[in-house]
């Protein structure tokens, strides 16, 4: 069942009883402020809220002896403002604490003490202004928006409330804002100051006129509503701590996905970071490795060229040591038989320009042979790089394919491909790079081999022409009357030396063939064949020789 805060029928009868309009007088203002400053008339009504004129006046004495306007009271200690006002003033503790209180929240609203901002305002706002100030009793906010800006308002306070308990006009758990509010909702504008008028009569004809019992009636109302504070304050409280609950709850769970979102961030960068460090080592063990094997085939073949030189160096002391032996040998037989030798001198002309001319069809066969072999192995070497590329190119398309293949698995199981697709795209590009570096060695094989082949063939065809010129000079300076043994053995010199020229150049042409078919031996079968091919390429020239 709802409860009337305020009975209509006896609130009306005590109206009519007091019937009579407020007679607000003269509002006596601090020194220092105009007669019509609303922070002035403020200062005023807190001094008349559960007061009499009388006191409120002497009160006004006292501050204006100690203070130059209201804002000196904002600044003061409560305890000051207390001694200003009088410790016997009444309630002056709890009307200290509301005065100080209010002044500033205006200066916080407004940067400074002051209320003539109001003037510009309506009516509403000035009231709803004045009624949120900050611990503003009821009766304060309607008497300055009354005598300040002649804004029609109810005008109540405790005591009048307290005497409508007692007379059965408003319901005991009432209080004053209640009270005020249902004034305002069933009373026009224009009776405001009636029924504030007729509150205060009956307050007057209460007190008395001498202003004794001024105390009596708002005790009563504070020790009758202590009880509903106190329950209106827990809940208050109880409503209070569970919003700040549920902030605190909030602020939690927003700092725990953000501490988790951080750890997360932290974990990606460490993880992106660990496999950063993991790839430049893999590189920069590989860039060793490399550089390790290019020194070690760069030493093997200054060790190889420096073998080579000294064979060479020693080939050719040996063969002047055996010339220069051979020379005098030649001239002490020549000495001993010049006159034997020299009837036969004829038929050894004719039969030095036959062998002459066999050597130089043998020398033609040979040199036709010899570009027949470097063109074989000029196609044999284009074939293997085409054959590498094939499987370079094969090599790449199931590249593709796994990595197409990949796509799709990435596609189906997207949590745990991104980890697979990593490491195969790593595989796949490790893959590529070393089928190109392999398809690098074996180009540069190739064209090492040919570039062996080369070397060897010229060197061939150099040491032939070589024994060709020394055969001429010797068959030039020998006198003409040598003898046919003479001759024999010339021819068996120079046959000897020719001899000697082709096994040096097929044992060169052997080594370039053997550490070409090394060098491009990627698997087995390539080195099998490679080597059998070599073996048959350098048997052919020794037969022919031999023939």
């Amino acid at each position: 069942m709802k409860v009337e805060l305020v009975r209509a029928p006896k609130f009306g009868a005590i109206l009519r009883k007091h019937n009579g309009a407020l007679v607000l007088g003269e509002t006596p203002v601090l020194p220092g402020h105009e007669a019509n400053d609303p922070l002035a008339i403020l200062l005023t009504n807190f001094l008349l809220w559960e007061s009499t004129p009388k006191l409120a006046e002497e009160a006004l004495g006292r501050l204006s002896r100690l203070v130059v306007d209201a804002n000196e009271l904002r600044v003061m200690l409560e305890r000051e403002v207390i001694e200003t006002i009088g410790d016997k003033y009444p309630f002056v503790e709890e009307r200290a604490a509301r005065l100080r209180a209010t002044l500033n929240d205006v200066f916080r609203r407004q940067h400074r003490t002051s209320l003539d901002h109001l003037r510009n305002l309506s009516r509403k706002d000035q009231r709803a202004y004045l009624d949120g100030l900050a611990d503003i009793p009821p009766f304060v906010a309607g008497r300055t928006a009354v005598v300040a800006f002649e804004n029609p308002s109810p005008i109540i306070d405790d005591s009048m409330v307290e005497l409508l308990v007692q007379q059965d006009a408003v319901d005991p758990t009432a209080t004053t804002p209640d009270v005020a509010a249902w004034i305002a909702k069933h009373h026009k504008i224009e009776e405001y100051l009636k029924v504030s008028g007729a509150l205060d009569a009956m307050k007057r004809e209460a007190i008395g006129a001498g202003g004794k019992n001024t105390l009596k009636f708002r005790s009563a109302y504070l020790a009758r509503h202590a009880g509903f504070r106190a329950a209106v304050e827990a809940e208050k409280a109880r409503i209070e701590a569970e919003k700040r609950a549920a902030i605190e709850a909030a602020e939690r769970e927003v700092e725990e996905r953000r501490l988790a979102e951080i750890a997360r961030e932290e974990q990606r960068i460490r993880e992106k970071k660990e496999a950063e460090e993991a790839r430049v080592r893999q590189r920069i063990e590989r860039e060793a490795a490399r550089v390790a094997a290019i020194a070690q085939r760069e030493a093997d073949r200054i060790a190889r060229e420096e073998a080579k030189r000294a064979a060479e160096a020693a080939r050719i002391k040996a063969a002047e040591d055996r010339e220069k032996a051979k020379v005098a040998a030649e001239a002490a037989r020549a000495k001993a038989q010049a006159e034997r030798d020299a009837a036969r001198e004829k038929a050894r002309i004719a039969r030095e320009k036959e062998l002459a001319k066999k050597q130089a069809e043998r020398e033609k066969l040979e040199a036709k042979r010899m570009k027949l072999e470097a063109k074989r192995k000029q196609l044999e070497a284009k074939r293997e790089a085409k054959r590498a590329a094939e499987r370079a190119k094969a090599e790449a398309k199931r590249a593709r394919e796994a990595e197409k293949k990949l796509k799709a698995q990435r596609l189906l199981a997207e949590a745990k491909a991104k980890k697979d697709a990593a490491q195969k795209a790593q595989l796949a590009k490790q893959l590529a790079a070393k089928k190109a570096a392999e398809k690098k060695a074996a180009e540069k094989k190739a064209l090492a081999k040919k570039a062996a082949e080369k070397k060897a063939a010229s060197q061939k065809s150099a040491k032939s022409k070589n024994s060709k010129q020394a055969s001429k000079k010797v068959s030039k300076q020998a006198p003409k009357q040598i003898s046919k043994n003479t001759t024999r053995s010339t021819a068996k010199s120079n046959v000897t030396s020719k001899k000697s020229a082709n096994k040096t150049a097929n044992k060169t042409a052997n080594k370039s063939a053997n550490k070409s078919a090394k060098q491009s031996a990627p698997n087995a079968s390539k080195k099998k064949s490679t080597a059998k091919v070599n073996a048959k390429a350098s048997k052919k020239p020794r037969r022919g020789k031999r023939k």
